[in-house]
């Protein structure tokens, strides 16, 4: 299963703010370090806000800091919220595709079981669990 590529920053953008907790990093902090666009960033952001994983804090002292404590987020959620809209194959939108197997196909259950036992594995992790030394 390949991820997109804004899942995999914002699970670079969870990591970082989870090496340091009580702190608030900037927009620019996290674009340099994570070597991530400030535009393609922000939007980044305002997912993860929306998805009530960070919060932000404006002024001269804010930034964007979790929401709550890397061990009570999950993984799987994470990734989840990010690729719930995404078909895995062509038969999997919502429009079922130019597919001409349907209904015969069982592939696509074969499919969707694998695609959930995918999020079920990485529920058993926390954002916590993917930093050393933790």
């Amino acid at each position: 299963m390949r991820l997109l590529s804004s899942t995999d920053f914002a699970l670079r953008v969870l990591m970082r703010l989870s090496a340091e907790p009580d702190a608030h990093l900037s927009t620019d902090t996290l674009a340099r370090e994570l070597v991530i666009s400030r535009n393609h960033l922000h939007k980044i952001v305002q997912f993860l806000t929306e998805a009530g994983l960070v919060r932000t804090i404006r002024g001269a002292h804010g930034g964007v800091m979790l929401a709550r404590p890397a061990s009570e987020i999950k993984v799987g959620e994470v990734i989840r919220s990010r690729e719930q809209d995404q078909a895995l194959v062509e038969c999997f939108r919502r429009d079922a595709g130019a597919c001409t197997l349907l209904p015969r196909c069982r592939l696509r259950g074969m499919l969707d079981d694998a695609k959930n036992a995918f999020y079920q594995h990485l529920d058993r992790y926390t954002l916590a669990d993917c930093l050393t030394g933790s």
